[in-house]
């Protein structure tokens, strides 16, 4: 690990309405959990849960509380990626080993608690989280590297099965405009072996294995950009590649829904931002 970060913990999905999104991925097969609330943030979320990671899809439910900027992405953005949450085994060490590498996180490491709204009585899974500033995590929109303190409170056997056989996220992929400021930011943030540079574009590897795809604007259009939301800056993050265990689950799940998608020439499914609260999911078995 490099600043202590290991894996893609979770990738961060705004949403404008949070039932509606829930019933979004309800109809994508997923299976998702009861309402999450930030008790010191007004946003709330659905985490729609998996083995060793997730995927979080975040609203606003009180706009007069912080909303960790939330409300400026969907301003600007619109729908759709807006960050990753990189998995560590402790915030503070991310903390301490980011300020010794010359990082500066932009606040101390900060605790947050979560109502997790069950029907038969609330409880409160606890994470310690740490901020990296905005410069040191260009390419990525927005960043938080995320300790869970009670996962046994989120991450109940009954959450983790989907009808479209969805068993985890394998990456996430963007478009960048700056290829050399970016790689050195990379660089910086998780290694210099972690990055790949490959013409324009920048592949990173995790040690969990999860990569996150950083591709020039022509690499990123070609593959991407029918399917993906339309927004006025360039560099952002649009794709989440997730793994499942048979490719024909999701096929099913699709057709029966009514949903478009498309197949890849290595037999890859696509579902567009249209129908996915902004962002393109890429189904691989």
């Amino acid at each position: 690990m490099f600043n202590g970060i290991k894996s893609i913990d979770h990738p961060v999905i705004a949403v404008e309405n949070m039932s509606s999104s829930a019933k979004t991925y309800e109809k994508l097969g997923f299976t998702v959990p009861p309402r999450g609330s930030h008790v010191e943030w007004g946003t709330g979320n659905w985490c729609i849960m998996f083995a060793d990671d997730y995927l979080e899809l975040r609203g606003i439910l009180n706009p007069e509380r912080y909303t960790l900027n939330l409300d400026k992405v969907l301003d600007q953005y619109g729908e759709g990626l807006m960050g990753i949450a990189f998995g560590t085994d402790s915030a503070k060490n991310n903390y301490n080993e980011m300020s010794n590498n010359g990082i500066k996180p932009e606040r101390p490491v900060q605790q947050l608690t979560r109502n997790f709204e069950l029907s038969e009585g609330w409880v409160q899974p606890k994470f310690s989280l740490c901020f990296p500033n905005d410069e040191d995590i260009t390419g990525l929109m927005h960043v938080v590297c995320c300790q869970h303190l009670t996962p046994e409170l989120i991450r109940k056997p009954q959450y983790l099965t989907h009808a479209n056989g969805v068993t985890g996220v394998i990456s996430m992929t963007g478009l960048i405009t700056d290829t050399d400021k970016v790689e050195r930011v990379q660089q910086h943030l998780l290694g210099k072996d972690a990055v790949k540079r490959i013409g324009n574009s920048l592949h990173i590897s995790l040690p969990s294995k999860q990569h996150i795809h950083l591709l020039s604007a022509k690499e990123y259009q070609t593959t991407y950009g029918e399917l993906s939301r339309k927004i006025k800056k360039q560099s952002h993050l649009g794709v989440t590649s997730l793994k499942v265990d048979d490719i024909t689950k999701i096929k099913n799940i699709l057709s029966h829904a009514q949903i478009p998608f498309k197949s890849s020439a290595t037999g890859n499914i696509l579902v567009g931002a249209e129908y996915t609260c902004g962002v393109v999911l890429e189904f691989i078995e």
